[in-house]
């Protein structure tokens, strides 16, 4: 062992490189010390919620108002406020439920929604801090609907995913009855094209070459208008006129 007397021993041992050199502990260390960190907490968090309970004790209208608080603040064991108040959980939920804190309604028609638990009223609360902070949202939670209503969401999302899907078939048929040489004008294929040649590298894929007029292969011609990147490859002018002349000729 190292003590100041030894000539070995370094008051930066734990630094052996000098003061810029740092070592990542490893992943036992840090998961030990956030066990650690965790259980900590989580005793320094019970004993103060039961020294609150305790001291609320001479006043059951304090207890009363206490509890539901304490019942609802997630990191809270409910088995902590039941043995705190010499009661059990389920005593302890029958209180909370008598003396509501928060109140949720269905955001579509407005009716209450009942019949929650502790972990459902949590995660409804989350649900609504989120949506509320959350601009860009336009669907409510799930949990914030009434079955009836998220039912009819449902099959309003149902139909409209049906009509987009017609729609769409019914404007790719269309755009497949367009001209080859047309559809080569529309921004559509410059995108397609322009994310072919970018994949292959801006080169022939058969001769290589990258100093010469690049094309767009068809590799198949059943997904067209619909083609997926495998269906495509980058030819040059000359290896796609040969590639085509020797599909005719075959």
């Amino acid at each position: 062992m190292f003590n100041q007397d030894n000539p070995d021993f370094r008051s930066d041992q734990n630094d052996p490189f000098g003061e810029d050199f740092f070592l990542v502990p490893s992943e036992e260390e840090i998961r030990a010390r956030a066990e650690y960190m965790l259980g900590e907490n989580r005793d320094y968090l019970r004993h103060y919620v039961e020294l609150a309970i305790w001291y609320a004790q001479d006043n059951p209208d304090l207890v009363k108002v206490l509890l539901p608080l304490l019942w609802l603040w997630e990191a809270v064991d409910p088995q902590w406020l039941a043995e705190a108040s010499f009661m059990t959980v389920r005593d302890v939920r029958n209180l909370t439920e008598s003396e509501p804190v928060m109140t949720f309604n269905c955001l579509d028609c407005g009716t209450e929604l009942a019949d929650k638990s502790r972990l459902q009223e949590i995660g409804m609360q989350h649900s609504l801090e989120d949506y509320c902070g959350d601009k860009t949202k336009n669907t409510p939670p799930v949990n914030l609907l009434c079955g009836p209503c998220h039912q009819q969401r449902k099959d309003h999302d149902e139909q409209q995913a049906n009509l987009d899907r017609k729609r769409y078939q019914a404007l790719l048929a269309e755009y497949r009855t367009r001209p080859y040489e047309d559809r080569r004008q529309t921004r559509e294929w410059k995108v397609l094209k322009r994310q072919i040649h970018r994949r292959d590298g801006y080169r022939c894929r058969l001769c290589g070459h990258d100093d010469v007029q690049l094309h767009v292969h068809h590799r198949t011609y059943a997904t067209y208008a619909e083609e997926r990147l495998e269906d495509l490859i980058t030819l040059c002018r000359s290896c796609h006129a040969h590639f085509h002349f020797l599909s005719e000729a075959s």
